[in-house]
C-alpha cells in the first residue's frame, strides 16, 4: 500500500511555513589540551551544513518525491546566503522566502568528538517579523493556497509565526479546503485550532495543562484534555522513547516507540509531522500516515546529525 502513496506524493505540493534555520556540524578528535587554558583542543575534521528548522521539513518532504515550497524569513548575512544556496541544491521553492534587514539568521553549530556530542550554539534573533514583512509573506501564502494539497506550519518561537500571521493562514486554509499540520510552541497554540493535526511534544503538553506527564495513563489523560481544549481535529503527544498518542474524536491510540539502538533524536519531529502530512496528502488515513511516521522517526535516529527520511524506510 505504501508505495501506491509514494508514487502519488511525486505530484503533491505542500507547503510549508515558519522558522528556517542554518544547521552546521563541525566534527574531528580530541587528543590533546590546550596550553593557553584548561580546555581540550578539537582538531576538526569534518564540517558539514545542513538545511534546518521549517527547510527540514522541506527536505523531508522533497525526499520523499513531494513538490515543496517554504515561506520565512533570513537575515542579510552570510548564513542567510548559505540557506539560499541549500534551497537551490536541495530542489526546496524559496521564492517566499524573503531576507530582512537587521535580522540575523537562526544559526544552530554543533561540535562533536567523533560522534559524541560537545557543544551547540546558537545564533538567532526571537523578536517578531515586521509587519511590513508579515505583509509580504501573507501575499505570497495566499497565492499559494490555490495549489497546495497541504500545508505545514513550523514554529520554534523565533519570530515567523507571529498571531496575525497565524489566523490569517488558518483562515486562507479554511476557505481553501487545505489541512494544516502544526508542529506548536506553547505560545500561540490556540490559534491552531482549526488544523487537522496538532504536534505538541511532552514539554509543550505539560507547560499548556501545568501538570506532569509521568507514565503512559497520565499522557493519555493530557492528550485527552488537550485535544478538548485546542479544538483541533486531531492531537497527537509524542512522548519521545514512550511513543506517541493520537487522539481524535472517534479514538485515542497509543503508537509504542520501536526499540531501537539511538545514534540521534536530532530533527526526528521534523521527520514525524513531513510523513504525516505527505501521506495524508495521498489520501491515506490520519492513523496510518501515524504509523508510518513513526517509523520514519525510528529509522532516522539510528543515524547521525539530521538526517532526511527516504522512501525505503517506509517498506
Amino acid at each position: 500500500m505504501i508505495k501506491k502513496h509514494l508514487q502519488s506524493l511525486v505530484n503533491k505540493h505542500i507547503i510549508v511555513i515558519g522558522d528556517v534555520m542554518l544547521d552546521v556540524f563541525l566534527t574531528g578528535k580530541i587528543d590533546r589540551r590546550s596550553p593557553e587554558a584548561p580546555v581540550d583542543i578539537l582538531d576538526l575534521q569534518n564540517f558539514d551544513e545542513r538545511p534546518g528548522g521549517a527547510l527540514n521539513v522541506c527536505l523531508n518532504l522533497v525526499s520523499l518525491g513531494a513538490s515543496t515550497e517554504v515561506f520565512g524569513v533570513i537575515g542579510d548575512d552570510f548564513e542567510g546566503f548559505r540557506i539560499e544556496y541549500l534551497c537551490d541544491k536541495n530542489n526546496i521553492k524559496r521564492n517566499a522566502l524573503f531576507r530582512e534587514k537587521g535580522r540575523v539568521t537562526t544559526t544552530k553549530t554543533r561540535y562533536f568528538n567523533n560522534d559524541k556530542p560537545l557543544l551547540r550554539v546558537d545564533r538567532e534573533l526571537r523578536t517578531p517579523i515586521s509587519m511590513d514583512m508579515e505583509d509580504i509573506l501573507l501575499k505570497e501564502i495566499r497565492r499559494s493556497m490555490d495549489v497546495a494539497d497541504a500545508c505545514i506550519l513550523q514554529d520554534y518561537n523565533k519570530g515567523v509565526l507571529t498571531p496575525r500571521l497565524i489566523s490569517e493562514v488558518m483562515d486562507f486554509a479554511k476557505k481553501n479546503k487545505v489541512p494544516v499540520f502544526v508542529d506548536p510552541k506553547i505560545d500561540n497554540i490556540e490559534l491552531f485550532k482549526d488544523a487537522l493535526l496538532l504536534k505538541p511534544n511532552r514539554k509543550e503538553a505539560e507547560k499548556q495543562l501545568g501538570n506532569e506527564i509521568i507514565d503512559l495513563e497520565s499522557a493519555k489523560s493530557a492528550a485527552k484534555l488537550l485535544h478538548e481544549r485546542l479544538g483541533c481535529a486531531n492531537l497527537l503527544l509524542t512522548l519521545g522513547s514512550d511513543g506517541m498518542i493520537l487522539r481524535n474524536d472517534s479514538q485515542l491510540l497509543h503508537i509504542p516507540a520501536r526499540p531501537i539502538e539511538t545514534a540521534d533524536i536530532t530533527g526526528a519531529g521534523d521527520t514525524v509531522i513531513s510523513v504525516i502530512a505527505g501521506l495524508y496528502a495521498t489520501g491515506m488515513p490520519i492513523e496510518t500516515c501515524v504509523q508510518y511516521a513513526n517509523q520514519a522517526a525510528a529509522e532516522t535516529c539510528k543515524l547521525h546529525a539530521v538526517v532526511p527520511v527516504t522512501p525505503d524506510m517506509l517498506f
